[in-house]
């Protein structure tokens, strides 16, 4: 059985869930948005694992639903699921992600989210440091593989629509859209190595002149800023980086 596993992941989080899940090859959703990946024909089970940005799905996931899972034949798959990682509120996302899938034709057999650290500048100035966020890996550990043998056993797990859910749904997909992020800042420090093109799932960041820089299509996942090795990206109020749970060549995009 072929069973493929589409993960979003600016952070490393999202990446960390989806290698626990060890029967399905891994590939980034950015893979599939640029053409260099098509999901095989004969895949039969799919996962979909992202963070929650803005209450609800973000923005490289809505974009493979409609651009790319719309345009297949999905008659062979015959389980799909989702694990979202959060920091913060949950919301409804698992609801809407099934609207999402059955709006193509598809539908959604099992759902569950993970709470991990948070690595959003506006809401979390100060970076989660390593162990910190160990200890919260910990505290989940017990959940990630409950999850992972609900998954094995294809198991079924319907949604809940929590109240007001078509509203969030609605704010969220205007938030998230791409737009200039006029709060970053490239310093000094900046060597030009290029690891931020490297991580930005937007492609948003070249080098010019020897320094980065970001263009109108940033969906503030923070990956260049968490990522630099010389820290030379700035934010506001922010300190520190946030490392996760990954390496940061496992973020680099294919």
């Amino acid at each position: 059985m072929r069973s493929v596993i589409i993960v979003y992941s600016a952070t490393g989080n999202s990446l960390k869930v989806a290698k626990a899940i060890k029967d399905g090859e891994i590939h980034f959703v950015e893979e599939l948005l640029s053409g260099s990946y098509a999901i095989p024909e004969d895949t039969e089970r799919l996962g979909i694992i992202f963070p929650v940005n803005c209450f609800g799905i973000p923005y490289p996931i809505q974009r493979f639903i409609s651009e790319c899972l719309a345009r297949r034949d999905n008659s062979a798959l015959g389980y799909i699921y989702a694990v979202a990682t959060y920091a913060g509120i949950e919301s409804s996302v698992m609801a809407d992600l099934e609207t999402e899938l059955t709006g193509i034709g598809c539908a959604l057999s099992y759902g569950a989210s993970v709470r991990l650290p948070d690595a959003y500048l506006p809401l979390q100035k100060k970076a989660v440091g390593e162990i910190e966020a160990l200890a919260a890996l910990n505290k989940v550990q017990s959940r990630i593989e409950k999850i992972v043998e609900e998954i094995a056993r294809e198991e079924i797990s319907i949604p809940c629509r929590a109240p007001f859910r078509r509203l969030r749904r609605r704010i969220s997909r205007i938030a998230t859209r791409p737009e200039r992020n006029r709060r970053l800042a490239v310093g000094e420090g900046c060597t030009g190595c290029g690891i931020c093109t490297r991580v930005c799932p937007m492609d948003n960041i070249a080098i010019e002149n020897g320094k980065a820089a970001a263009g109108d299509s940033c969906i503030s996942c923070f990956a260049c800023y968490h990522r630099c090795p010389e820290n030379a990206i700035s934010y506001p109020g922010a300190k520190g980086q946030y490392k996760g749970f990954v390496d940061t060549e496992e973020l680099f995009k294919r």
